[in-house]
């Protein structure tokens, strides 16, 4: 319980600061702070796969469920989800000087993290703090120039990532979500000993490669090639069902949830494609078309 209000508490007052940014962040910019939030996620979700899930760098102890594995990826997607991104956003939204980063990437090694580490819900296996406050001061400097590219350079290419990572990061959260929570489904293939570990795994390559096809749809602005890539995955996983590489605990609550995940994903990708383009008159209908000749 202690473990839980903790950790809990920690994503609470991030959510707090992020509210705060928000009401803060000059008007002119508030359309990009949902396309650079999402975007902010999708790169911490990409560091923690390599670093959590395959490199088994450190484990997370929320107690918040019952599967330990899943709870350990809990703990991960909350604080990758909230913490980071949030403080990126309060630094770059409001302009802050350098000197911010260094207190964040310190609060959040020599402090948050020693704390969860001596109350047990934080453990390190062969990662050390110094490769925190590191990581994090790296990542910042990443943020505060994707923050260039989007509001000041209008890059094509960074838009278009942008968007994927808004796809990316809700498909990948309600996919581990409805299978941790509601145990839909569950990839059976092998890789590891720990069966969540193929798991989350295998997860999270699906959710990377059908947020690539999805943002295609997205770009495209094509309402039917975005309905025959729905319906193109559910005829995909059924196959996959069919070949025991997926399994299935119950078929009306796993078709549910995988067709309410892909369409809200879409829909978060077109939303994020509407800030970015908001109020660009004849620019945005010449993005477009510069996109689709991208893709």
């Amino acid at each position: 319980m202690k473990n839980r209000l903790l950790y809990l508490s920690l994503n609470f007052f991030s959510i707090l600061l992020l509210i705060y940014t928000f009401r803060k962040t000059k008007k002119g910019n508030k359309r990009y702070f949902w396309p650079l939030y999402v975007t902010f996620t999708g790169l911490n979700y990409f560091f923690e796969f390599f670093v959590l899930v395959i490199g088994k760098a450190y484990e997370y102890d929320p107690k918040i469920l019952k599967k330990q594995y899943f709870d350990n990826v809990f703990g991960s997607t909350v604080s990758q989800l909230f913490v980071v991104p949030t403080t990126s956003l309060f630094i770059n939204m409001l302009n802050l000087k350098a000197r911010w980063s260094t207190f964040f990437a310190l609060l959040l090694s020599v402090g948050i993290e020693k704390v969860f580490i001596k109350q047990k819900i934080f453990k390190l296996n062969w990662w050390v703090t110094p490769f925190t406050t590191v990581g994090l001061q790296f990542f910042y400097v990443i943020a505060r120039y994707w923050t260039i590219q989007i509001i000041e350079k209008k890059n094509r290419l960074f838009e278009v990532l942008t968007i994927f990572f808004s796809v990316f990061v809700c498909y990948s959260t309600m996919n581990f979500l409805h299978v941790s929570l509601f145990r839909t489904c569950f990839f059976n293939v092998p890789l590891y000993k720990n069966r969540y570990r193929s798991h989350v795994t295998l997860s999270s390559l699906y959710s990377g490669l059908s947020s690539v096809l999805f943002v295609i749809a997205v770009l495209k602005n094509i309402k039917r090639r975005a309905a025959v890539t729905v319906v193109s995955f559910i005829l995909l996983e059924t196959l996959l069902i069919k070949a025991k590489v997926i399994k299935i605990y119950s078929y009306p609550a796993f078709y549910t949830a995988s067709l309410v995940t892909k369409i809200a994903s879409m829909a978060i990708g077109k939303f994020i494609h509407q800030k970015l383009y908001e109020n660009n008159g004849s620019v945005a209908l010449d993005r477009d078309k510069k996109e689709k000749m991208l893709v």
